[in-house]
């Protein structure tokens, strides 16, 4: 039979061991999260760059079409404002259940 010295120490090992399980889970957890917020934010700030340029050409080739560079921008313009509207009216499916998925899979690491 164990003496009751060696049952604490095998707790206490034991205890230090889960605690370190934990520590390691939460650090691979944030890891997965920051990486896939930057990830998220360099695609965006990518396809912005890319938006932007395509604005400016279907301007520049409407303003041709039409005779009208500035009817062209608010063309363009509407086009994003209807954009926008789809986005705001989706953001619950599209962002936040993207979220909870990403968060889920972090942390219950199925």
């Amino acid at each position: 039979m164990p003496a009751h010295g060696d049952m604490n120490q095998e707790l206490r090992r034991f205890l230090e061991l889960r605690i370190d399980e934990i520590k390691l889970k939460a650090v691979d957890g944030l890891s997965v999260g920051v990486s896939s917020v930057l990830a998220l934010m360099t695609i965006m700030a990518v396809g912005a760059i890319a938006s932007a340029a395509f604005a400016f050409g279907l301007v520049v080739l409407l303003g041709e079409l039409i005779g009208s560079w500035a009817a062209a921008a608010f063309i363009v313009g509407g086009l994003f404002l209807v954009l926008l509207a789809v986005l705001i009216f989706l953001r619950k499916r599209l962002f936040r259940d993207l979220f909870v998925k990403l968060f889920i899979s972090i942390f219950y690491e199925q």
